[in-house]
């Protein structure tokens, strides 16, 4: 169990990719850890080895965040259930892909379950828990398909907008109570929610570097890489709303 007198992570997603990678990121820094995903096995193996190599607590938690009973279970927890809380980072989420009109209505209820209403409750929760300690980091896991509207990954790309919007929100309506929450956004990444071949795809631990990096900082979100953050900034506020649509359409026509 984790103890009171040790720093405290939740992270959401922890069994693989960039959530596996904040866990160990947190379990190297010294931080008792709850881990929550839905393969317990998997969340299991990750949680053995953090507790063997950096002698932390490690509190597995399967649950499965597209589904209310489960988020309301978590909220909970983070709310009254540990003994302290720290960190919450929302990592957990999934990228469904191809035109709307051919999308599954069970996977387009699921990501807008998971990437925006667990999320959101979640956050609401480590909130409330936060506020009264006068202090707590929140790191929310968007994408740089936030900056704009993007064809064929547009459900998607719109939770992802909705958690970056929502998140930087959060940055300024907590600032006077001394919380730190801010939003990371990464491009392409080698994970097992994007697999593939592709050039110059970024690491997970790449990524976490970035969003620890940005813990210390006061921006409200941070973009992982240089040709990322160049290629949002672009998208975002400099081209043509028609063009910057045509371009991202013809970017993404594999995904039909």
């Amino acid at each position: 169990m984790p103890k009171p007198s040790r720093p405290l992570a939740v992270v959401t997603g922890a069994s693989s990719g960039i959530g596996e990678q904040f866990a160990r990121r947190y379990a190297r820094e010294g931080y008792d850890l709850v881990l929550v995903a839905r393969s317990g096995p998997a969340l299991q193996a990750v949680a053995d080895e953090l507790v063997a190599q950096h002698g932390i607590a490690v509190d597995v938690h399967v649950a499965d965040l597209g589904v209310a009973a489960d988020v309301d279970i978590l909220a909970e927890k983070l709310m009254n259930g540990l003994p302290r809380l720290d960190h919450l980072v929302n990592s957990a989420g999934i990228a469904p892909e191809g035109d709307l009109a051919d999308a599954d209505p069970r996977a387009l209820r699921q990501l807008t379950d998971l990437n925006i209403t667990a999320l959101t409750l979640l956050m609401r929760a480590a909130i409330i828990r936060m506020r009264p300690a006068g202090r707590g980091t929140i790191i929310n896991l968007t994408s740089a398909a936030a900056y704009q509207p993007i064809p064929h990954i547009a459900a998607y790309s719109a939770s992802k907008t909705y958690v970056l919007m929502l998140t930087e929100a959060m940055s300024e309506e907590n600032r006077p109570h001394g919380l730190r929450i801010f939003a990371i956004a990464p491009g392409d990444t080698e994970t097992p929610m994007n697999p593939g071949a592709a050039k110059n795809k970024r690491q997970p631990n790449q990524v976490v570097d970035t969003a620890w990096k940005a813990i210390s900082g006061t921006a409200p979100s941070v973009v992982d890489g240089r040709t990322n953050r160049v290629l949002a900034a672009v998208s975002s506020r400099f081209l043509p709303s028609l063009v910057r649509l045509r371009v991202a359409e013809r970017m993404m026509r594999h995904k039909i």
